[in-house]
């Protein structure tokens, strides 16, 4: 089993990506990375519309966005867009 500080969920990783001044994200973004970090790496796109309070549409472009940067990994899962923080959290370049 991997240590906590290890895991890409660690708060660490959230902070270093979030305060990085070259990381250009929005307020929603901002949003799904810190509830993705909080609940443990990944979250369905109904649990993250019902806790951060944005209509579909918008939290899909987000996670679009973050996904285009390589800080989130999407994949299908009965009917559910499940969102998951990357392995190294690194944006590509």
């Amino acid at each position: 089993m991997a240590k906590a500080s290890e895991r890409p969920t660690d708060k660490s990783l959230f902070w270093r990506i979030v305060e990085d001044v070259d990381v250009r994200i929005d307020h929603v973004q901002r949003a799904l990375l810190r509830y993705l970090a909080d609940v443990g790496g990944s979250a369905t796109d109904f649990e993250l519309r019902t806790r951060i309070h944005h209509p579909p549409s918008r939290i899909k472009m987000a996670l679009d966005g973050l996904s285009a940067e390589g800080l989130v990994d999407t994949a299908n899962s009965d009917g559910y867009l499940v969102a998951s923080l990357t392995r190294d959290g690194r944006r590509i370049t």
